[in-house]
């Protein structure tokens, strides 16, 4: 039976964008390299805390929004949207069909419950 490309929990482009990417745990463990979690201080050279978005992914990196893929499900036939952090591309969710989660402004419905 074929399998498909992307796996919930795995890096969906090899390397992620840019190629740097790794995931040395295996599916559904932290990408490497992790984003900065040092503390906030004023005037210091303390660096800040990048996880700060409104989502921490399954690859433990934060984020505002997801970067959204469409791809086959070889085993229904059937569109699907994988959505992906938008720094690694790893899968967080899939949602098919890709119709059911990108409305016709190219947003994702219901967004607030995304990834």
């Amino acid at each position: 039976m074929p399998s498909n490309d992307y796996v919930v929990g795995a890096l969906y482009l090899p390397g992620g964008p840019g190629g740097f990417w790794t995931q040395p745990g295996g599916v559904g463990t932290p990408v490497l390299p992790r984003q900065v979690t040092g503390g906030f201080e004023l005037l210091t050279t303390e660096p800040f805390n990048e996880l700060t978005g409104a989502y921490i992914g399954i690859c433990s990196h934060s984020f505002l929004y997801c970067t959204v893929y469409r791809d086959i499900d070889v085993n229904t036939g059937l569109s699907v949207a994988i959505l992906t952090c938008p720094l690694c591309s790893c899968v967080q969710r899939t949602i098919s069909p890709f119709e059911a989660a990108i409305g016709p402004e190219s947003m994702l419905l219901n967004a607030i419950l995304y990834p």
